[in-house]
């Protein structure tokens, strides 16, 4: 008898299914695209966390790696020389100015000269392959492959950087540790460090970083290590960093997982929104089960097997479409690699990870029926009676069910469990569990307020289409505040990535201004202004005053060191603020550009007063440093203390490409310390500017001229690769929003059916039925869009206030267009869905429904 009952069961659950194969599928559907997030990101994470294992010495290269931005001192080469290694190799880094005599053209690059055999781990990929700089006893150089193609430039051209020319020998595409997209902003360029000094770079301004690196003997590697250990706190204090293998790859690691967690939980709210549909759509579609339920306890049936037959239904439906979401992860994760190829510093192979696949579909099942049975656990409560007189409803409130909320404790904790799990630090995950929670809580509260609003505000004075539609969003079994969440939602997300993107990119729409500089000219020496603005003016340039710039670095704030300022949590500053080394300048004026915020400018000063030094400081160093006027700063200028006190606060608006600083000294103090110029110029046409660049650079070599309008090219290219990714993955959101919509309309075709029929029988034409879907689906997604993009404005005024650190922009065109997409893509799908149901005569919906 249990054995029969079982089968009847199952045999009663099929039959079920085979009825409503539309409205489960959709089921299924909503999920899927969850699940396909998921499984891909997981799987691509788990493939690349293998991969820098095995490739952990390619990260780096070599062993340990020193870097300092001066010249290791005899002290700092002496502890390295302590450390046993077998071989020892050099770099220096710098970006400069490369002039390509056969084109009569420049460009920043980002040079390398390089010494020694390093890399001794992994591969420096280069066309033809296996060639190398480093020992070339020839000025010979390999150029970035984008280089060689942005200039048409052929191996045996040449290439001058500084004042030495070389000669070019092949491209490079990949050096150990760095993706491609490290050359985006300035193409590599590798020589030889035996020409170094021909170049003539190596003066002050220059920004040079200097590199050691050393490979160890394999039987020595632990003695090695252990060796730099007891000198690595000693040679940090001389401002050299020390990296060994897995130094970087935590480094590497941590910037990788965060963007993983970030595509994850766009994964999550994917499945977080199919879930919503989903307890959306079992709900309308188990309440016209509801009299089915009561039959089956009349014939016999007990309430758990009722229970079971829509439970196996559900359970089985969700997880078909947490296995069809697994196999369209696995081939979204096949061109993952691809497409973030440019952000890696490895190649990647893609492996299949079953463990990845096995836990994003079980956390998608478990996720889904957890959220499916929230609206199938008042089915218990159905009484027999209900099959007698339809007036009979379930006893009870869900809130006061011990299973209801035995189930959405469950959900709570799985979805706190995979939040933390996926981020890096438990404030993190906070942050996103409680933000994704408070924004579906608002959006929640929308849709209950607009139900509750047009439940009260009376509408007599309307047309009838407009009075019957407003009604439908209040009345019973509407689904107003599920698709208000769901689409509201998706909304949200994709507006909030496209305004924290279009911000960033604001910052960079400089150039294209009429008037603004397109041309900067910076290190350029003291004697060697005049010359640099004589050939400004014979080319009739408009040009701003060039402007010294002085390096120096935070040696105390109001008494206390720079390190003392970050080890204070209590202080909470931001440690670039004070780590930094600032290029400071000094002047006699405020610029019309600049906003004084508080506090008054002091034009001169002289060192010879006892008094502290008044100077200027910009508005995020004082929000960094958390400074307030009359704060006592002492500087470091190159070996010299000198006391300030800030006395006045501006605003610098970097949007604008003129020499802007974070410190203004005024004139009188630092024009005896060691300096060099910046400037910056309005080129009116290409050629002007490219006569510029070249006439600058043929005759003063140290000097970088920088054309902005290539740059903003760059920065366009970069954000476009980022956001691409980004927005790939964002797209599940919406995706899953569509789903759930039309889940939600077709699952409540039974309860359009019967208002249809109703409405035709008191006379209404299929037009004025038409009409009246319409404005409830339009006005659904007017809501919707208000409400998502709303929440958007706001947290992306967060993420680029204190993340970005970006001022926000807001387009409005395009803001007030994605309220007008989502609510024709609500209207649209809601009225496709609904086709048909307006022409139904009153009988044949009555006799097909009932």
């Amino acid at each position: 008898m249990k054995q029969a009952s079982k089968a009847w069961i199952f045999l009663m659950a099929w039959r079920d299914m085979r009825r409503a194969k539309r409205q489960l599928g959709l089921f299924a559907l909503a999920v899927v695209a969850g699940v396909a997030a998921l499984v891909a990101i997981n799987s691509f994470r788990a493939n690349l966390e293998s991969e820098m294992d095995r490739q952990s010495r390619s990260l780096l290269g070599a062993d340990v790696e020193y870097d300092a931005n001066v010249p290791f001192s005899e002290k700092a080469e002496a502890l390295i020389s302590m450390v046993p290694a077998e071989a020892i190799a050099r770099e220096i880094k710098f970006a400069t100015m490369a002039y390509f005599p056969t084109k009569d053209d420049t460009r920043i690059v980002r040079a390398h000269a390089m010494e020694g055999a390093f890399p001794w781990y992994g591969k420096l990929d280069t066309i033809p392959e296996g060639l190398r700089v480093a020992d070339s006893e020839e000025p010979v150089a390999l150029l970035e492959e984008s280089l060689m193609l942005q200039f048409d430039l052929k191996v045996g051209d040449p290439i001058k950087i500084g004042e030495q020319e070389f000669k070019i020998i092949g491209e490079v595409l990949r050096i150990p540790g760095e993706g491609s997209f490290t050359g985006s902003f300035a193409p590599r360029v590798l020589i030889p460090m035996s020409f170094f000094e021909a170049t003539g770079l190596s003066q002050y301004g220059s920004r040079l970083h200097y590199f050691a690196y050393q490979k160890f003997d394999e039987l020595m590697a632990v003695p090695s290590l252990e060796v730099l250990k007891g000198l690595k706190d000693e040679l940090e204090a001389m401002d050299v960093d020390v990296d060994t293998v897995a130094d970087q790859r935590r480094r590497v690691g941590r910037t990788l997982d965060g963007m993983n967690s970030f595509l994850s939980m766009v994964g999550f709210v994917a499945l977080l929104l199919g879930g919503v549909a989903i307890a959306g759509a079992v709900q309308v579609y188990l309440k016209a089960k509801t009299d089915s339920v009561a039959i089956l306890r009349c014939l016999g049936a007990s309430t758990r097997q009722a229970m079971l037959i829509y439970c196996i239904q559900i359970s089985l439906v969700g997880f078909i479409g947490c296995v069809s979401g697994a196999v369209l992860g696995v081939s979204i994760q096949s061109f993952l690699p691809e497409l973030m190829k440019s952000f890696l510093p490895l190649e990647l192979q893609v492996v299949l990870s079953w463990n990845s696949i096995f836990l994003s579909l079980l956390f998608g099942w478990l996720f889904t029926s957890l959220f499916a049975f929230l609206p199938l656990l008042p089915l218990r409560r159905v009484s027999p009676l209900r099959a007698i007189r339809a007036s009979v409803e379930a006893r009870g409130r869900a809130w006061r069910d011990l299973a209801f909320l035995l189930v959405l404790f469950a959900l709570l904790v799985l979805t706190a469990v995979f939040t933390v799990t996926q981020t890096q630090t438990l404030a993190q995950a906070a942050g996103f569990f409680g933000g994704i929670l408070a924004a579906m809580l608002l959006l929640a509260g929308i849709g209950w307020l607009l139900r509750f609003a047009l439940k009260r505000i009376s509408v007599a004075g309307l047309p009838y289409v407009w009075r019957q539609g407003l009604s439908n969003l209040h009345r019973p079994n509407n689904r107003t505040t599920m698709l208000v969440v769901t689409l509201g939602m998706g909304a949200f997300l994709i507006y909030t990535i496209y305004i924290s993107e279009q911000s960033m990119l604001r910052q960079g729409e400089l150039a294209d201004n009429e008037g603004q500089p397109n041309v900067i000219l910076f290190d350029i020496q003291p004697d060697q202004v005049e010359g640099v603005e004589k050939v400004i003016e014979e080319l009739q340039v408009d040009a701003i005053r060039p402007a010294p710039i002085v390096t120096m670095r935070l040696q105390s704030l109001n008494g206390r060191t720079a390190e003392e300022l970050i080890d204070d949590r209590n202080l909470d500053i931001e440690r670039w603020a004070a780590r930094r080394e600032y290029r400071s300048t000094y002047r006699d004026y405020i610029r019309d550009d600049e906003e004084l915020l508080s506090g008054e400018f002091t034009p001169t000063a002289s060192l010879d007063s006892d008094s502290p030094i008044p100077v200027s400081v910009e508005q995020r160093v004082v929000e960094a440093l958390k400074l307030k006027l009359g704060d006592r700063i002492v500087w470091d200028v190159q070996g010299l203390p000198i006391e300030t006190e800030v006395t006045s606060i501006r605003k610098v608006d970097w949007r604008e490409m003129k020499p802007n600083f974070f410190v203004v000294f005024p004139a009188g103090v630092l024009e005896a310390a060691p300096a060099f110029f910046v400037t910056a110029a309005h080129a009116s046409n290409k050629e002007t500017m490219v006569a510029l660049q070249s006439t600058v650079v043929k005759q003063y070599p140290n000097v970088s001229a920088v054309n902005l309008t290539m740059v903003l090219e760059s920065l366009r290219e970069i954000f476009d690769k980022i956001s691409f990714v980004i927005r790939f993955m964002a797209s599940f959101t919406i995706v899953t929003g569509l789903i759930a919509l039309m889940a939600s309309v077709i699952t409540s075709r039974y309860q359009r059916a019967r208002e249809s029929a109703l409405l035709r029988t008191i006379g209404a034409s299929a037009k004025q039925i038409r009409g009246i879907m319409g404005v409830e689906y339009a006005l659904v997604g007017i809501i919707a869009g208000i409400a998502g993009v709303g929440l958007s404005l706001a947290s992306g005024w967060a993420v680029t206030k204190y993340a970005l650190k970006v001022e926000l922009y807001i387009p409005w065109g395009a803001t007030l267009a994605t309220v007008g997409i989502v609510a024709v893509m609500t209207l649209v799908t809601g009225m496709l869905n609904s086709l048909g149901i307006a022409k139904q005569s009153p009988m044949e919906s009555i006799r097909s429904e009932g």
